[in-house]
Parts: structure tokens; C-alpha cells; sequence
């Protein structure tokens, strides 16, 4: 068992707060240019359609939660299908997850050397990243979840007024026509939005550290619901401002956002934007370091998880710029090992102790 601090403790709303920020922040910058290769002008529909593998898995690993209040995924595999298959099956877990952490690396570098820093070795601005995480994450999620709790209105606030201030910029005709080759291209774009509405399985190695279990499924389903508005609204305006332009851009936002102009006077905005973005991406890469190393400590039976966190994280870092070296292959390893993987580990992996829990355990 981890030696944790039982005092170390933090709200349902606490939590919910910082599971949007890791999920939206990310998924406002790239899955729009991802969604419309597949689902064309169809691609803001994507998150809606995405949302119910949402709905599994905020339910699932809820479920779960209450059947195992005091255990992590990794511990309640042991308990559920036997402690050999468990270990095989948190392996998968961890392995998966360890892929989704050097995504998410990769994104904040490739943004902060394209946008802020060009000329500084991503070595540099991912391994300072690192540090500061680890610090973090060695303090405890009771940090992590104050941090996200300060940032996190301020960010949706940002986000709110992005949409308002392109809409002098918008072309209603770039939504034309409506599933005009039908339903099936927005199905397809939400293929790649499933990866993002997965990551709510993070919730169940935060269950634990919950003071007010009660009310965690109303929280966890208010984060998906604002999720879920979030990428709509962010999707539908780079549509309308950008139009078919958004498949052509890594990070149509930032580019739509370049585009506001208010008499001259609020212009040039996207530095103040990208800022709150970094801040959201710290939050982010904190959640995954997080569950990573409490993971891994779990799977290995340390007592504590400290000692791992920066062994882990150095990997992390070296196999985001050693796996992904640049978007090309960001765009392969997001085709491949994330998205194939993705539904199954994320979504119906949970799903699937939820019903063998359920069988053991009754409903």
C-alpha cells in the first residue's frame, strides 16, 4: 500500500475543476485540425458524439469508485479478476498511460518552441517543465487540485471571451451545408475525440483522496457536460472563422484568435491566450505525471511514491523527444498507438471490471 498523508484531501468540485482543465485544454488546440480531416466542415458535432464514451466512462470508474472507495484502478484489478491478471492488466494501463503523458509533453513543447521560445532546445523547455512538475507532484494532489481550483475559472473565462470577441470575424456559410454527406463523417471525426473524453478514467486514482465521495458523480458529470460545451463552441468558431483553412492548421485556435481586431485597440491577443494555455497545460501534465508515478508505485508495491517521481518523468521527457521528434511523427504516433489503443484502455477497459464487479459484487 502507497504511504500517502490521510490528511491529504480534496473536494468532488475541487476535482471536477481539475479534470476539465486536463481534458480541454489540450483538446481546444488540436483536436479540431485532427476532427476535420475525417469529418470536414461536420467536425464540431464530433464532441457531442464523443461525449456518451464520456458518459461510460465517468459512470464506470464512479461505479467502481464506490464499490473500492479506498483503492486506486491498479489496486481493485488485483481484487476484481485476481492479482495475476490484475498485474497484466495495470501493466496495460500504465504502458498506455506512459503514452498519453509523452503526448501531452510533446504538445507543450511543440507549442512553447513554435509560439514563445523557437530558439530554445526542446530539451530545455520540456526538462524545466518536468521539474516543476515534479515538485508538484511530490508536494501532493492537495497542491495540484488549489492550483487548478485558482486557474481553472480564469481559463474558462478566457475561453468565453475568445468566442465572443471572433464572432465579428465569423462566415455563417463556412457551416453550410449541415451533414450534407450525412451523419457518418461526424462519427468518424469523433474517433479522434474519444481520446480526449477517455481521459476521465484519470478520475479513478483521485477517487481515494476525496473527502465527499457522495458527490462525485455530479461533479464528474458537470466536467463532461462543460467539456463537451467547451470543444463545440471552440470547434465551431475556428470553423467559422477559419473554414476550410482549419484542416490545414496543427492549432487552428491560435491562428482564428489572430484574427481579432476591435477598433484597432484589442488586437494581438494570442500572447495573453497562449499564457492561460501554459498554465492549463501544467495542470494537465500534472494530472498524468500524477497518475503515472502513483500507478506505478501501486503496480510495483513501493511504500511510497516519491522516490519514482523524477526516474519517471526523465523517462517521460526523453521519450517525447526521442519517440516524437516532430509533427509528422506526432501525427503517426496519434494515428496509431494513441488512437488505436485509446477506446479500448480508456473506455472499455473500466467498462469491463465494472461488470465483473458487478457479477462478484452485485449492483
Amino acid at each position: 500500500m502507497i504511504n500517502l498523508d490521510r490528511s491529504e484531501k480534496i473536494s468532488s468540485f475541487q476535482l471536477g475543476i481539475l479534470i476539465y482543465s486536463a481534458i480541454a485544454v489540450t483538446a481546444i488546440l488540436y483536436l479540431p485540425a485532427a476532427s476535420y480531416s475525417s469529418a470536414e466542415r461536420d467536425f464540431w458535432f464530433s464532441p457531442i458524439i464523443s461525449s456518451l464514451f464520456g458518459v461510460l466512462t465517468v459512470f464506470s470508474v464512479t461505479q467502481l469508485g464506490s464499490y473500492y472507495p479506498n483503492d486506486t484502478l491498479i489496486q481493485y484489478s488485483n481484487k476484481i479478476i485476481g492479482k495475476i491478471a490484475g498485474k497484466i492488466l495495470g501493466a496495460l494501463f500504465l504502458i498506455y498511460t506512459l503514452s498519453v503523458a509523452i503526448q501531452v509533453t510533446w504538445q507543450y513543447g511543440e507549442f512553447v518552441n513554435a509560439y514563445f521560445l523557437p530558439r530554445t532546445p526542446r530539451v530545455v523547455v520540456l526538462g524545466s517543465m518536468a521539474l516543476i512538475c515534479a515538485y508538484a507532484i511530490r508536494q501532493g494532489v492537495e497542491v495540484i487540485a488549489r492550483l487548478a481550483q485558482i486557474l481553472t475559472p480564469v481559463i474558462f473565462l478566457v475561453f468565453i471571451l475568445v468566442f465572443i470577441l471572433l464572432l465579428p470575424d465569423v462566415n455563417i456559410n463556412h457551416i453550410f451545408p449541415i451533414f450534407g454527406n450525412g451523419l457518418m463523417p461526424a462519427i468518424k471525426g469523433a474517433y479522434f475525440s474519444n481520446l480526449w473524453f477517455g481521459e476521465f478514467i484519470v478520475l479513478a486514482f483521485f477517487l481515494p483522496r476525496l473527502k465527499d465521495q457522495k458527490n462525485i458523480k455530479k461533479w464528474s458529470f458537470i466536467s463532461l457536460l462543460f467539456v463537451t460545451m467547451t470543444l463545440v463552441l471552440m470547434n465551431i468558431i475556428s470553423l467559422l472563422t477559419l473554414g476550410t483553412s482549419t484542416g490545414e492548421l496543427n492549432a487552428p485556435l491560435i491562428n482564428a484568435i489572430q484574427y481579432i481586431d476591435i477598433g484597432n485597440f484589442v488586437t494581438h491577443i494570442e500572447a495573453v491566450v497562449m499564457a492561460f494555455w501554459i498554465a492549463g497545460a501544467f495542470i494537465k501534465i500534472n494530472v498524468f505525471y500524477y497518475v503515472l508515478t502513483i500507478g506505478t508505485s501501486q503496480w510495483l508495491n513501493l511504500t511510497d511514491y516519491r522516490p519514482i517521481v523524477f526516474p519517471v518523468l526523465f523517462l517521460n521527457v526523453l521519450l517525447a523527444i526521442w519517440f516524437v521528434p516532430n509533427v509528422s511523427a506526432y501525427h503517426v504516433y496519434m494515428h496509431t498507438i494513441v488512437g488505436i489503443l485509446g477506446p479500448i484502455i480508456y473506455t472499455f477497459l473500466p467498462l469491463f471490471l465494472l461488470l465483473i464487479a458487478f457479477i462478484r459484487k452485485g449492483w
